[in-house]
């Protein structure tokens, strides 16, 4: 589950995933998953829940998405340290 959401964060940050979808898709995936990315990894599921609702409620049609992505690339590269040192 971890892994499929930081694939989701590379696609958002190689423009796969236009960022507005992004800012509703993500946080919803995250709290519909919550307990099941908690059983992975409790300390990358709270980096999660904490950050990313918060970062991507800047999304709204049209809008600017270079502070979001930024914020966004902080948490990933924060998640994705402590996954990788966990596998």
């Amino acid at each position: 589950m971890i892994n499929q959401i930081l694939n989701q964060f590379q696609d958002l940050f190689n423009g796969k995933i236009k960022p507005f979808k992004f800012s509703i898709d993500m946080p919803k995936f995250i709290c519909d998953n919550y307990d099941e990315i908690e059983n992975e990894n409790a300390e990358i599921a709270q980096i999660f829940n904490d950050y990313v609702p918060e970062i991507c409620d800047e999304g709204e049609p049209g809008f600017d998405p270079t502070h979001m992505i930024a914020e966004l690339k902080k948490v990933y590269d924060k998640a994705k340290a402590i996954y990788d040192k966990a596998e």
